[in-house]
């Protein structure tokens, strides 16, 4: 198995070279400035020549500040939406449950005055429940 020397240059491109060669090609990248000096990658003959010449996924300083300001936008889009489905989540929770129709009538069994009726009635509309609401009130009203 030969090994060979890959090399990926800030232009999106990947360059393969015999591994003797390494020492020389780090010395003039060294001269580059910072943030166009090469990578420099030692891996095995077969798969480096599976590798495309021009690398798309590679990204530069300067197309990373561009794709981080874009980011940012879409984070602070995302954020904005989570506070308002919290907001409505906190709304939800706090809005009073119903009670089943059960729970509902026996309260109104045990009411001792009409307004206490109304207020377990509320604003009910289930049938049984108003049933026993106006049976309820006609048996106080009565006494």
């Amino acid at each position: 198995m030969v090994k060979v020397l890959v090399i990926r240059k800030t232009d999106k491109t990947i360059h393969k070279v015999a591994i003797e060669n390494k020492a020389t090609l780090m010395a003039f990248s060294n001269r580059l400035p910072a943030g166009q000096q090469w990578k420099f990658e030692e891996m095995e003959e077969e798969e480096a020549e599976k590798l495309p010449f021009i690398d798309d996924s590679y990204v530069t300083a300067a197309e990373a500040q561009d794709k981080a300001k874009v980011l940012e936008v879409a984070v602070s889009e995302k954020d904005a939406k989570i506070a308002e489905l919290e907001a409505l989540l906190a709304a939800k929770n706090t809005t009073p449950v119903q009670l089943k129709a059960e729970e509902v009538i026996e309260k109104i069994t045990k009411a001792t005055t009409v307004d206490e009726v109304k207020i377990l009635l509320g604003d009910d509309v289930r049938v049984t429940v108003k049933k026993a609401a106006d049976a309820k009130i006609a048996e106080l009203e009565a006494q």
